[in-house]
């Protein structure tokens, strides 16, 4: 059977594909294809992540953090795309500046814009740190890119504000998050595929394959168009 690679889905994806997902094994469950045993424990565990997933998406937080977020990449991209234009530049200095300033951004991730928000966070923070030190500070000087860093901290720094604020809240939440009942619904799907692919080893029949078919095209699908847009958006990202 076809398998879903989670890394690339995003919640909302989830969500959606276990509901497909569970539409399909229902409409499949007859007398002849008892599906009760993958249906039950799945759609325990999805109603849990849907409640969580749509008090979630309802939260104050969510709009604030993704303008937040949208904010601080653009300040991020603007710093570097100026510093690749300034190793471009035919002015004294600028290049040799540059270049040794992109090769930290390099080091610590080109495309950090792209990650979550934690691991972006800490990408950030540890390239803030680096070019304040005082040898790279002469280097930003030199190509005039001062104003650009003092940009991103700013939008970093705000970012921040927001993601502290957000987790102050969950703090005082008792339920339980969306992010980590996410796990548990992966291992559940998982599951749920690999007792349907042992049916088919077993227990074949015109229904089941007639349902697999159905669920590999469900995977094939989302799996196709979760790849390219993580390709679009890192060729958009990169130009």
């Amino acid at each position: 059977m076809e398998n879903f690679v989670f890394r690339y889905l995003s919640q909302d994806v989830v969500y959606n594909v276990t509901r497909r997902f569970l539409e399909l094994l229902k409409a499949a469950n007859s007398e002849t294809l008892v599906l009760t045993a993958v249906i039950t424990p799945l759609e325990t565990v999805f109603l849990d992540f849907e409640s969580a997933y749509k008090k979630e998406r309802k939260s104050e937080y969510t709009a604030k953090l993704a303008a937040g977020d949208e904010v601080r990449d653009r300040a991020y991209l603007a710093l570097r795309h100026y510093l690749v234009a300034c190793s471009y530049a035919s002015l004294e200095g600028y290049p040799a500046a540059a270049d040794t300033l992109l090769s930290i951004f390099k080091r610590l991730g080109w495309s950090m814009q792209l990650a979550g928000y934690q691991t972006e966070s800490s990408r950030l923070g540890n390239l803030i740190a680096e070019l304040q030190t005082d040898e790279n500070a002469a280097l930003l000087t030199t190509v005039e890119a001062t104003l650009w860093l003092e940009r991103l901290m700013t939008a970093a720094d705000a970012f921040e504000a927001i993601y502290q604020q957000k987790l102050t809240a969950e703090a005082a939440d008792t339920t339980t998050s969306a992010y980590r009942l996410r796990k548990a619904l992966q291992n559940q799907i998982e599951m749920s595929l690999s007792w349907l692919e042992v049916q088919q080893q077993f227990n074949k029949s015109d229904e089941l394959s007639i349902l697999i078919g159905q669920v590999n095209e469900l995977i094939a699908n989302t799996m196709a168009t979760a790849r390219a847009n993580a390709t679009r958006k890192s060729s958009v990202e990169e130009e």
